[in-house]
């Protein structure tokens, strides 16, 4: 009975501790799992700021385009990741379409996946870390984590496929294959002198869809400057890649023109130029390049799509810096043997006084001075200047030499701190 039934009990008992020993590996790969699960906010967030530390390039303004399209990425990726760790079966689609979705990116971008493939390698080592870490913690048998492992290396393979599938579609579109062209139709549109709109037409209709427009806007960017390129109309043309980068935009600048070169330049040093002409297009560039340089000295406050309408006339009065100190030293001869205390308190009074020909009393309060202390300085000038300050041509050419010496010395001053201008 014994050597009957004995190789029938062995042979039953094998497959039900089998399963016993099935049954409790599930159990700790589910609550394991829901442990990371729980965790995955402040991996998604570690990740996030890894990634900007580690590669510049994304490393954008808090809710920026790329801010934001990093963000959830990451999001959607490691969410999908514990799916399908916890069901290989799972769908996989919304994870293929977001890879794909960043491969065309990187491509719209101008970019190879290198940056892509690191930012998912800084993704992975964390993921894992934070994984041993707290299988560690957790006391989680090491088959279950080395099942967990390897389906993230499976996870990670198939997504950077996805993402290289992508990348490849949008590089062999016909927008990113004509690129180039629409870049030497930019600078054909900008050289000098400016050739005729007839001697375009050409180039245009080479280059796909672009109808030559009556006026267009242009933008000076700041070299190596953040650009979002994918948020870009369709018609913008662009050189970003040159030591002088610009943007043309055909047309005024309307409302949604304007919210659409915010969300491409929102972190980028830039001037909007004055809608001209098409054929006066080079002169809207030259004047924004003026003031980004401006920015760029603090004789001006820097920012992104600074409006170069809202400074002409700092342009224009520093234009020529040794004009400026002639046209100073001109005007201001007569005070050259007063002190120069004397003569900063002077000139200062001058200047309110021609610039905003105000009373004594109103000058004062700028000044933090007595009006009557106002009228002493008044009738000192006078003295000084004679019947200058009565001549209209003479007045002018006073209030222009003074404002433009303000900005020359501001210009200086930025130069010397090197901060920001007021």
């Amino acid at each position: 009975m014994f050597a009957v039934f004995e190789p029938a009990d062995a042979e039953v008992a094998f497959p039900m501790s089998q399963a016993l020993e099935l049954s409790e590996t599930d159990r700790s790969r589910r609550a394991f799992l829901d442990l990371l699960r729980a965790e995955l906010p402040d991996v998604a967030q570690e990740v996030v700021t890894e990634i900007k530390r580690s590669i510049p390039e994304y490393d954008r303004a808090h809710l920026s385009a790329y801010d934001r399209i990093l963000r959830l990425s990451v999001d959607l990726l490691l969410a999908g990741l514990l799916d399908r760790v916890a069901d290989p079966d799972a769908p996989t689609a919304q994870r293929d379409e977001t890879c794909r979705a960043l491969g065309h990116f990187e491509a719209v971008e101008g970019r190879s996946l290198d940056l892509l493939q690191a930012a998912t390698r800084i993704a992975f080592h964390i993921a894992w870390r934070r994984t041993v870490t707290a299988a560690e913690r957790e006391r989680v048998p090491s088959a279950v984590v080395s099942a967990v492992v390897d389906a993230m290396l499976v996870y990670l393979d198939e997504a950077v496929a996805q993402a290289r599938l992508g990348h490849q579609q949008a590089t062999g579109h016909a927008d990113i294959r004509r690129r180039e062209d629409r870049k030497r139709l930019l600078h054909l549109i900008l050289q000098q002198p400016a050739v005729v709109p007839e001697a375009i037409e050409g180039p245009a209709k080479s280059t796909g869809w672009w109808p030559l427009p009556e006026e267009a806007t242009l933008v000076a960017v700041r070299p190596d400057a953040p650009c979002t390129r994918a948020a870009l109309d369709a018609d913008v043309l662009a050189d970003l890649d040159s030591a002088e980068p610009c943007l043309l935009v055909p047309g005024p600048l309307t409302t949604a023109r304007h919210a659409m070169l915010r969300a491409a330049l929102s972190d980028a040093s830039s001037v909007i130029g004055l809608t001209l002409p098409l054929e006066r297009a080079t002169h809207s560039l030259r004047w924004a390049r003026r003031v980004l340089a401006l920015a760029e000295e603090g004789v001006i406050r820097d920012g992104s799509l600074i409006p170069c309408r809202d400074h002409l006339m700092t342009m224009w009065l520093l234009s020529d810096p040794p004009l400026i100190e002639e046209l100073t030293r001109r005007h201001l001869e007569p005070l050259r043997d007063v002190s120069d205390g004397q003569r900063r308190r002077l000139v200062e009074t001058l200047a309110e006084a021609v610039t905003t020909r105000a009373t004594a009393v109103d000058i004062g309060e700028r000044l933090k001075i007595h009006p009557q202390t106002v009228r002493y300085r008044l009738r000192q000038l006078e003295g000084y200047l004679g019947d200058s300050l009565d001549d209209a041509d003479a007045r002018f050419s006073l209030d222009a030499t003074l404002r433009a010496a303000s900005l020359h010395r501001r210009r200086r001053t930025a130069g010397r701190r090197g901060g920001p201008g007021l």
